[in-house]
């Protein structure tokens, strides 16, 4: 019995490193998943309800935010970042989104805990997502 709990615990012990690094890589790749939706519904939303909308990127807060004339001082949407991502940069970002007009070109980069990196950047043209 000393001799199976001894071989379980080497086990776990030599695999453990490995599975955190793989949760991580998916925490990431999650994360990149709802910044490109969260983007893509504000979009939408311009367009769709004709108003004009802000997004914040709060890298201190790891926060993004979509900012109305209906909302007015309190955000219409957040997303939070989850426990180990962290959204790049030191300063606050602001882009404008009016309905029918074109874009920003808007670039966020999210790094997890391990330090892999994902870019998710908005095209202009197409306003479609791209995860890297």
């Amino acid at each position: 019995m000393l001799i199976v709990v001894t071989i379980i615990a080497t086990v776990i012990s030599v695999s453990f490193p490995a599975l955190t690094a793989g949760l991580a890589g998916i925490r990431l790749r999650s994360a990149s998943g709802s910044v490109a939706s969260f983007l893509t519904s504000a979009m939408n939303n311009v367009e769709r309800h004709e108003h004009a909308a802000a997004i914040l990127v709060e890298p201190g807060q790891n926060v993004l935010a979509v900012f109305t004339a209906a909302s007015g001082d309190e955000p219409s949407e957040t997303l939070k970042m989850p426990q180990g991502i962290a959204i790049e940069g030191e300063e606050n970002r602001r882009f404008l989104l009016f309905p029918g007009g074109a874009f920003p070109h808007i670039t966020i980069a999210l790094r997890n805990e391990k330090g892999a990196r994902k870019t998710i950047e908005i095209d202009p043209i197409t306003a479609v997502p791209k995860i890297q």
